[in-house]
């Protein structure tokens, strides 16, 4: 009697025998390079700019400061997060008033030079003493376009982050309360943390 098994049922026994020890010593190496993959995945999202514009505000310029809220509204519309950065001159952009009891000569003096709120800001072309400002002013009106103190408020309602120098405030004498509501103070690391992960960075 032929007790031999037959050959399809020993090529059965072998396939599983095989699968089974690739199944032993490679899914733990499967397993080792999923995990090493994902972490790679993992560290390159971290690196990938996030949906965000950073602009930093240095001109104490209407013209160019209102481009700044111009851009950031835009932004904002397009679901992208804005962070504004103001120091030096571009300071002026978010002040309300400025009080100078209390401070130094040289700080006082550099508000004597100084916008005392956004609405005196002059333009960089044409001022001709706050005149050129006041006709652009008028003309914005007449056309129904926003003024930068409307523009700001609607950025800050639209939940735009703005970041105000605290060297620049240290320097100048300006204090938080000369500041209107919601601005956060921060140094340049901070702007740097929002600019590294950042689509589009800009210079105003």
């Amino acid at each position: 009697m032929n007790t031999s098994r037959p050959v399809s049922e020993l090529s059965a026994l072998v396939n599983q025998a095989v699968a089974q020890r690739m199944s032993n010593e490679l899914l733990p190496q499967m397993d080792s390079l999923k995990s090493n993959l994902e972490q790679r995945l993992n560290a390159l999202e971290q690196r990938l700019p996030k949906n965000r514009v950073s602009i930093v505000v240095f001109s104490g310029d209407l013209d160019r400061a209102l481009a700044g809220f111009i851009i950031a509204n835009g932004a904002l519309a397009m679901d992208m997060e804005v962070s504004m950065y103001f120091t030096f001159w571009g300071m002026a952009a978010i002040k309300k008033a400025t009080n100078s009891q209390g401070k130094e000569f040289r700080q006082r003096l550099m508000g004597l030079f100084t916008p005392e709120r956004s609405e005196e800001m002059g333009l960089s072309q044409l001022n001709m003493l706050g005149i050129g400002s006041k006709m652009m002013k008028s003309m914005m009106r007449d056309r129904n376009i926003s003024s930068l103190e409307e523009l700001r408020d609607l950025a800050l309602e639209m939940d735009a982050r703005f970041i105000a120098c605290t060297m620049a405030m240290e320097l100048m004498g300006i204090r938080q309360e000369e500041l209107v509501e919601g601005i956060q103070l921060g140094g340049v690391a901070t702007f740097m943390e929002s600019a590294l992960n950042s689509r589009l960075t800009l210079f105003i």
